[in-house]
């Protein structure tokens, strides 16, 4: 009788020391809830949670209908749309309205009369335009063999006139997305390099434009003209360099940037080029379409 009183206290004690354990732990286990350090949220460096999407619209003639990329990727538009869904943030929507020929009046003519054109014009983000080229080369085409000053001047004030309507146009269509302008190149220049008449004209084109855009806001001017008329970094860093430009101008073409087939459209590294130049631009402007 003894012997199973002592077992029953000897239990009783052991359930004891398990519930005071027990309760020290749960209590242990609240004061620390209370006072202890909390979790923190992680945060990941570089991870997008939600990509955005950006809607761009391109209007203009050849250049922006990308005649001369043997990808058929649509030039220019094709590459600034691939870089920047490259980055893992965006998800780009493109609309091309290049048409080859065409000039300032006749891209204002269908900014005017097509309604899809109208539509993705009024939704864009970001605009792109490319006019001008075929302005020039009409003034040219009339005083070929007798071009001057006066000439190009006259046919720039009346570009400056169309332009400025056209881009009138757009802004009313979109008043608030960026607008970027690529200028004109000259695509004779490896060819005929002292027709000073030729090179001059350009520059009198381009800086008519620059004139242009300076009357509205978010209107950027993209340069094209130095990176495509000599046909490659002429700022050579090294005999290597040189060699290897002088080797690509050998061919059939002189300028290694211009598709060999008509020698005067940018080929796909000529496009290149010129997305290079429209992605410092926007670089530059990103608060303007950057959501």
């Amino acid at each position: 009788m003894k012997e199973a009183a002592m077992k029953k206290h000897r239990l009783q004690h052991g359930l004891l020391g398990l519930l005071t354990i027990l309760a020290t732990a749960v209590v242990t286990f609240l004061i620390w809830q209370v006072a202890g350090p909390k979790a923190q949220p992680i945060h990941l460096r570089g991870q997008v949670q939600q990509v955005k999407t950006l809607r761009l619209a391109a209007v203009g003639d050849s250049l922006t209908h990308g005649v001369g990329d043997e990808t058929n990727n649509g030039g220019y538009v094709g590459l600034i749309k691939g870089d920047l869904e490259s980055s893992g943030v965006y998800q780009v929507d493109t609309s091309n309205y290049g048409v080859t020929g065409d000039t300032s009046t006749q891209i204002l003519k269908r900014v005017n009369a097509q309604k899809k054109l109208r539509t993705d014009v009024e939704h864009a983000d970001i605009l792109t335009v490319t006019v001008g080229g075929n302005d020039l080369m009409h003034v040219l085409q009339k005083n070929l063999l007798s071009i001057s000053t006066k000439d190009v001047t006259s046919g720039a004030t009346t570009y400056r006139r169309h332009l400025t309507s056209l881009l009138k146009a757009l802004r009313q269509l979109n008043p608030k997305a960026p607008v970027y302008v690529f200028g004109v190149y000259n695509p004779f220049y490896v060819y005929f390099p002292n027709l000073t008449a030729m090179t001059t004209s350009v520059k009198t084109w381009n800086n008519t434009t620059q004139a242009a855009l300076g009357d509205f806001d978010h209107m950027y001017y993209v340069d094209i003209d130095s990176v495509l008329t000599k046909g490659a970094n002429t700022q050579a860093n090294s005999k290597a360099d040189k060699k290897k430009l002088e080797s690509a101008m050998s061919g059939s073409s002189k300028n290694p940037l211009i598709f060999e087939s008509d020698h005067f459209h940018p080929n796909n590294a000529g496009y290149a080029l010129m997305t290079s130049q429209l992605w410092k631009k926007m670089q530059a402007t990103e608060s303007t379409w950057e959501k």
